[in-house]
């Protein structure tokens, strides 16, 4: 599988523009390592792009790059790289507020994320 992943730069700018949050707010090295955790799964050959997707939101919040919004950034972390893989999430803003309330409060880990978002690719 081919896929094309987030460039720490790009996303940070994306960030910018959707919740309009000063790049001071933000701490390169975190923001690296956050996009860098959905690599290692992706070059494993044995996750799909649910599971990458999920990979990236639990990266942001594991991270936590951003002094405030990482629930925020983890959604459109998950978004972004959906996006640019040409999927499209079909859930409402409450559902994605909910799941991404869920996994950073551990009431859905990911795997249980990646099926969320299997169901509504």
């Amino acid at each position: 599988m081919n896929l094309h992943s987030l460039d720490a730069a790009a996303f940070l700018h994306l960030h910018l523009e959707a919740l309009g949050k000063d790049e001071s707010a933000c701490d390169g090295e975190k923001l690296t390592a956050a996009l860098a955790y959905p690599l290692g799964l992706a070059m494993s050959g044995d996750a799909d792009v649910a599971a990458i997707a999920a990979a990236y939101a639990v990266g942001m919040l594991r991270h936590q790059p951003f002094f405030s919004a990482n629930e925020q950034a983890a959604f459109l972390a998950l978004g972004a790289f959906l996006y640019l893989n040409t999927w499209r999430l079909d859930a409402s803003q409450e559902e994605a507020t909910q799941a991404m309330r869920m996994l950073a409060s551990a009431e859905l880990d990911e795997d249980g994320l990646a099926n969320w978002i299997r169901q509504r690719l």
